[in-house]
């Protein structure tokens, strides 16, 4: 599932350059890519707040585990 969302964000943003791109060198009237932009602005946001909400989740399960073994010797 971590994958996903780390995948997810980077196609997001790897997109938003895209159409950034194709806006700066087209007419501004050709393509209004403007509300695409936003939405994998927000996709981009959101998966990568999910992505480091579970790794911060399972470094702290790693840390518990560490201790706990290290308080057993």
């Amino acid at each position: 599932m971590k994958q996903t969302f780390k995948i997810v964000s980077t196609f997001a943003i790897i997109s938003f350059g895209i159409l950034w791109i194709i806006r700066k060198f087209t007419e501004p009237t050709v393509y209004n890519t403007s509300d695409i932009r936003t939405i994998l602005v927000l996709i981009y946001l959101f998966t990568s707040l999910r992505y480091y909400q579970m790794e911060i989740k399972h470094r702290n399960s790693q840390i518990d585990d560490l201790e706990a073994k290290l308080a057993a010797k």
